[in-house]
């Protein structure tokens, strides 16, 4: 059976009520009695327990409940769909966004509808009988027609009138579904409320088992201000951290029941609160940690409100701040796949330089690219912004005017920037936008595109600055292990047993993984085994490029006071999904990038290694940090090395996008959303190659990811981490 049950009988007694942790002590009501004589041979008294020690939890990071309240599916009598705030947006998908504003409207909190037809997906598991769905709606303009469709099928079309009022449809047996059912709700007309075009203003929709006809208007008008309350069952879908615990206070009518449940993603659930309000609040605490790193959904059940809850990290000492280092070299190595690296666990590929200078560094075990394609990813790494930010979404898109690059903010503080670089695709464009210094491309100046002359010209502009006592900052995009893959003497020869025979040979450019991939190359076991060689012996040969980097900058005197941060702007696809190259999809050979920040004399015992997922969004502040200088307040994403001050952290969801498409990686899933719509799910820890696709057997996952989706399509232009927090933890509420 699962680990649920499992641990089900270890936590029956200590979760019926009691917490791990009680602030209120008790004591016997006992007195000691006076009129006794004396004992002779008195026994000695056993000594009193002594008090279990209250657990400090940190305030940050934690997962706030108050500030998530919109990842919570919310009951009453069914389940309820709130328009009135961003409860919605888990149920929504759609890529142009059919809702519109939320409004305060004749008394009611609720949302505009900006098209005619919305669709929502939403979850059921009270079988397939009848059902009552009640939709609270004003309709804004007179003969407005509301229908509303399920999975395809026509239920109804009810009158909603100029005024609030309520539509009950009747489901018939059979209609609903266990699982994600689509709801298409289509109106007739449209009209003007608050000077915006809108087709209805919608309150609420709740969807009930059996056909019970009309009810009470099921959201509270003001939302959970305060507390969670207004629901009699409250769910979260959630990552647990490690080693962390629940806290809560449970508020209401003395002799309320209150109780906490946790279901695992095969339905099993466990009981971990049960209890009763008194009139005195207790603080609850709850020990997780026998669900560490578990998909689980937590169920509050109660007749009261839950305040201060969230789930929290024990308090640790501060880290010793990251010292600023006077020059920063950030490696961008081109279609460089993590899990080509010794740092992430790959025992084939030789790395020493890395791996040694790693050890006074940290390596972020799930740093994921912004974008398959060069173009996003560089501008990304650039600006610490999205793809739809910045504004090139796709390899032909533009930078938005007045975008800040990492360079423009360091000229800004008065440390010099250059670029030195061999792949244009990917950096022309951001030339003009950045503040360069100088700016060299070493395979247009006839230098050649090995990594030997790019790392000379590194350390060429190195020395200008050093000479002139100025700080420095150095943009590096050497294009190993990008194709053409060569074959490196000495190198390349440990990765393949044999000959090197044709097609592959000892070269490999793009035209060959063109035919190999249209099947005008055929190959056998041993070509694919060439293939993979030749592109192992670029990885060897660029950490040797490496390694002349550290002995260059040694040489001036200033490999102590040189941070580098190296990543990859993609991986490479080596036909885990029929694929050569890059650009096709968001799956992991592609998304997967190193993230390795070398910083000298922060750790002697390294490297450390995190395993939160982190992003390109991420290395613009990182970098930026690790000079001294404050990030722009434009950036999305955050500085990653204070995740490095504990061995746990609340888990995040990150994005990735090419066009259209999109994907969020969480610490065990990845949901891909392709150009057309079509949906894929995998999981990262049992399936790290994503050859399983669970679309449609993982369903809590999927409605996890899907949820934030609708978040992520809703406010991914305005989203900054720093402020906002991540997709799947916010540090405020809407």
């Amino acid at each position: 059976m699962t680990r649920f049950i499992s641990v089900l009988f270890v936590l029956l007694a200590a979760c019926q009520g009691q917490p791990v942790v009680d602030h209120v002590q008790t004591t016997s009501d006992a007195a000691p009695r006076t009129d006794q004589a004396e004992d002779p041979n008195p026994v000695a008294a056993a000594p009193e327990p002594e008090p279990e020690p209250v657990i400090e939890l940190a305030d940050s990071p934690r997962i706030d409940f108050l500030a998530n309240r919109s990842l919570f599916y919310r009951f009453q009598e069914g389940l309820v769909l709130s328009f009135g705030d961003d409860d919605i947006l888990k149920y929504s998908n759609e890529y142009s966004r059919p809702l519109g504003d939320k409004v305060d409207f004749e008394g009611k909190k609720g949302r505009l509808i900006s098209r005619s037809s919305v669709q929502l997906l939403v979850p059921w598991h009270s079988g397939e009988g009848p059902a009552t769905v009640r939709i609270f709606v004003h309709g804004a303009t007179k003969g407005q027609r509301v229908q509303l469709n399920i999975n395809g099928e026509r239920v109804g079309v009810l009158e909603a009138g100029q005024s609030w009022e309520e539509l009950v449809f009747e489901v018939p047996e059979g209609l609903l579904k266990s699982g994600d059912n689509e709801f298409r709700l289509t109106m007739k007309a449209s009209s003007k409320v608050q000077g915006k075009k809108t087709y209805g203003v919608f309150h609420a929709l709740e969807v009930i088992p059996g056909q019970v006809g009309s009810g009470e208007w099921p959201v509270p008008t003001d939302g959970m201000a305060t507390g969670l309350e207004g629901f009699s069952k409250l769910e979260l879908i959630a990552e647990i951290p490690t080693s962390s615990f629940l806290r809560f206070e449970a508020e209401g009518p003395k002799g309320a029941k209150y109780r906490v449940l946790l279901r695992g993603q095969d339905d099993v659930e466990v009981s971990i609160a049960d209890g009763t309000i008194e009139e005195k609040p207790k603080v609850e605490t709850i020990d997780l940690k026998d669900f560490s790193n578990q998909l689980v959904t937590l169920v509050l059940e109660s007749e009261g409100t839950w305040k201060g809850a969230f789930i929290g990290l024990e308090a640790v000492p501060v880290a010793p701040a990251l010292p600023v280092y006077d020059n920063v070299i950030l490696m961008v190595v081109d279609a460089l796949r993590a899990d080509s690296l010794a740092l992430y666990g790959n025992q084939r590929v030789q790395t020493p330089n890395w791996d040694a200078h790693a050890k006074s560094g940290a390596v972020f075990m799930q740093n994921q690219a912004a974008s398959p394609s060069s173009p996003p990813s560089h501008t990304s790494i650039q600006t610490g912004m999205i793809p739809r930010v910045h504004g090139v979404a796709g390899d032909k898109g533009k930078l938005n005017s007045g975008t800040l690059l990492i360079s423009n903010q360091m000229k800004a503080a008065g440390i010099s920037p250059a670029y030195v670089g061999n792949n244009s695709f990917g950096m022309n464009r951001l030339r003009a936008a950045g503040a360069w210094d100088e700016f060299h491309q070493p395979v247009s100046e006839g230098a050649g595109i090995d990594c030997t002359a790019l790392v000379d010209e590194v350390l060429k502009f190195a020395k200008k600055k050093v000479e002139n006592k100025e700080r420095f900052f150095v943009s590096a995009l050497p294009f190993e292990p990008h194709a053409p893959y060569r074959f490196h003497e000495g190198i390349t020869e440990k990765y393949h047993e044999g000959d090197f025979v044709p097609p592959v040979g000892k070269f490999a450019d793009g035209y060959l993984l063109i035919d190999i991939m249209a099947g005008r190359k055929t190959m056998n076991d041993g070509q694919w085994d060439q293939l993979r060689a030749l592109y192992d012996g670029e990885v060897e040969h660029m950490d040797q490029c490496f390694g002349q980097l550290l002995e260059g900058l040694d040489g001036l005197g200033i490999k102590d006071k040189t941070a580098i941060v190296l990543t990859s702007d993609h991986g490479e696809g080596m036909n885990e999904h029929g694929r050569l190259g890059h650009a096709y999809g968001h799956y992991a050979e592609l998304a997967n990038v190193p993230l390795i920040v070398f910083a000298p004399g922060w750790s002697t015992t390294g490297p450390v290694n995190v395993q939160t997922v982190t992003s390109h969004v991420d290395v613009a502040p990182t970098v930026l940090r690790l000079a001294g200088v404050e990030p722009s307040e434009k950036i999305q994403g955050r500085d990653v090395m204070p995740l490095t001050s504990r061995k746990n952290w609340t888990p995040r969801v990150v994005s990735t996008e090419y066009g259209r498409s999109y994907s969020l990686r969480s610490d065990g899933w990845r949901l891909i959303v392709n150009y057309d719509g079509t949906q894929e799910l995998y999981d990262e820890k049992n399936d790290p190659l994503e050859q399983k696709n669970l679309i449609e057997e993982d369903l809590m996952a999927l409605r996890y990811l899907r949820g934030l989706a609708g978040f992520f399509l809703e406010y991914r232009s305005e989203w900054k981490v720093a402020e906002s927090g991540d997709w799947n933890n916010r540090l405020k509420a809407d």
